[in-house]
Order: C-alpha cells, then structure tokens, then sequence
C-alpha cells in the first residue's frame, strides 16, 4: 500500500470527478462538481487554462482528440468540444461545439482516435437506448439504437445503458462496449463510412455482476473487456474455447463499490477507482497486485500517462527537454475531496 503521492492538485473547490492525461503527456485536464475545467501543465505542475463555468452543472467526463481539442461532459446534457490555444504558460479554451446528451447524469462519453480522425460516442436518450458517434473533424452526427430488453418476473422492460467505452479498430471501425444496467455488456462494430447503416451487434455477454455495471474498458492487444460495478466485483470477459465470450475471471474489491476501470497497456494494469478512497491494482488476470491510498473521499477516475517520446515545444531549453525525457509515468487520481494526486507508475507497481 501506498499513502503518500509525488504531487497533488489543489486547485479544485469541489469533487473532482474526471482526469485526462493528453497533449504528449504535457497536460493533464480534470473537471468538477462544480462545472468548473482545468487544464495543467505537467513540466511546471502548475494550472495552464481555467474555465469556471465550462458547464452549468458537475463535470461527468473530459476527454481529448488530439493535442488542442479538448472534450468535456456535464450534468447539464451537454458535451462541449473545446479549441485549445496554448504556449508552456498560459492558454485558453473556446469553445467549438455543444452537442444535447441525456447521459441519466452518470453515464460519461467515450473518445477514441486513429490516423483517421477522432469520434465520440455518448447517450442521446438513455432511456429510449438511442446513442451517437460524433465525428470531431467533420462534425457529423450519427444517431444508432443500443437498447435492450431485460426480462424480469414481470414481464420483458428496457435495460437502461449505464457506461461506454469506444476504440478504433486498425480496419478504420469502431468498437463500442456498452455495459447495461441488468449487468450485461454488449459489443457493436460501427463502420465509419458516410453510408454506413445501424451498427452491428458481434456479440452479448452477461457478467457476474449483482449490481448496475458502472465502468467498462477494452485491452486493445487481448480483446479482453474489464467491468466494474457497485457490487465490488471486477469482470474480464474474452472469447472462451468455443469463441462465445465469458466471463474468464473475477477478482474483488475490499469494499462495494467502484466509480471507474481502466486497463492500461504499459504497465500491464488494471486500476479501479474505488467508493472507499483507494485505487485497487490488479493483473490482466485480476490478481491483486496493490492499492493507493490517500485521498479522504471516494474516488471518481484515474488515468495514466502514455510516456509519449514527444519533446517539449521548440523553445524550451536544453535542461526543460532533459529533464522531460527524464520524467516518471504518472499515475492521476481524482477524489471527491477536492484533490487530484499524481503517482509515480513505477513507484505504485515495484511493490508487485
């Protein structure tokens, strides 16, 4: 366990609820209960651009497309696509689109980029089941079902979507993992060509989960998809010997309740934002393999840095590039108490 990080952001007023790492790991965005969106400096670990009204209700999700488009989620039904403008000191954010969402106030958007662009996927109705993919470069909108029908004792009812997450594919698709509220999660390929049609469902996969799925995250390299929910469980679901998927392994958490899962490709990890004031670690198998702990309040989302070999922006000097390359991976941590915490990856993981 470990209880002391390398930095922390107190720049905050209210409950963190989101953290992006982007830009060549050189910004880190993290936005609010209050809809208030920073931007930071990692180089200077100082504030870059502050937004205090970026929404009218508490940030969900932020998100980026590239290294000066910055996307933001609010309780307001609205997802903002931000222009940044920025040097090493100071910047700001104008504001580029604003798309209606119905998100039930807790489902956040999803990003993914390619060489080919970048699009977002987020909730249009939640309660009809009725999403989108937005094409960031284009600004087209395409509007697609992912409902479904649970049945119950009483009768068949619709099972609200309650989390995303979207890749791009190397054949210039998308995948789109959508978790359900009856605890299934369901896997849709999209073309993204102007005349492609509705998206395709390659398969459903019920979990082991008791409770609404709350978070759910792709490992790219092993099609393994990674759950979190309010039971305190954690779900891997991959193909099985006969190519149907299922759930391959199950770990727990020490306490119900989970607000956010990643699964990071380099270290191999997947890190769970936990109710209970703790990132929990665990192995692509879902061995345990450590906690983080600090914060005073339940923790909202995490996020890694890329170790991108990008350089510093040309006029920074010698030492700035040295020291840059020099850098540890971090590990960002984003709490209900008003902090965000950043970690060594190498600290957090040595003790494995």
């Amino acid at each position: 366990m470990h209880s002391q990080p390398d930095f922390v952001f107190r720049g905050h007023r209210a409950a963190v609820n989101a953290v992006h790492f982007f830009a060549g790991d050189r910004i880190l965005a993290s936005g609010d209960q209050d809809g208030v969106l920073i931007l930071w400096s990692m180089p200077l670990k100082r504030q870059l651009v502050a937004v205090p009204d970026a929404h009218s209700a508490a940030i969900l999700a932020v998100g980026s497309a590239g290294a000066n488009t910055v996307v933001s989620q609010g309780r307001d039904d609205v997802l903002k696509i931000w222009a940044l403008s920025a040097d090493a000191f100071g910047g700001s954010l104008q504001l580029a689109a604003s798309l209606p969402v119905d998100s039930m106030t807790f489902c956040r958007f999803s990003i993914a980029s390619s060489a080919a662009g970048a699009w977002v996927a987020a909730l249009e109705k939640a309660g009809s089941g009725s999403a989108f993919v937005y094409d960031v470069a284009h600004g087209t909108r395409r509007t697609f079902s992912v409902a479904r029908a649970s049945g119950t004792r009483m009768g068949s009812r619709e099972d609200a979507p309650t989390c995303l997450r979207l890749t791009a594919r190397d054949d210039g698709c998308l995948d789109l993992h959508v978790g359900y509220e009856g605890t299934a999660v369901r896997h849709y390929r999209l073309d993204t060509s102007p005349a492609a049609g509705e998206p395709a469902l390659v398969w459903e996969a019920q979990t082991a989960h008791q409770e609404p799925i709350m978070g759910v995250d792709v490992d790219a390299a092993s099609e393994c998809v990674y759950t979190c929910a309010a039971d305190g469980q954690v779900c891997c679901i991959a193909a099985g010997p006969s190519g149907a998927p299922e759930v391959r392994a199950a770990g727990a958490l020490p306490s119900p309740g989970a607000a956010e899962i990643r699964c990071f490709e380099s270290p191999p990890l997947v890190a769970v934002a936990g109710w209970d004031y703790a990132v929990h670690l665990f192995t692509r198998d879902l061995a345990p393999a450590g906690t983080v702990r600090f914060h005073r309040a339940a923790l909202t989302s995490v996020d890694m840095s890329a170790q991108s070999a990008e350089p510093l922006p040309g006029d920074a000097d010698d030492l700035a590039q040295q020291r840059w390359r020099a850098r540890p991976q971090w590990l960002a941590v984003a709490s209900r108490d008003a902090r965000v915490s950043l970690w060594g990856a190498g600290n957090v993981t040595s003790a494995r």
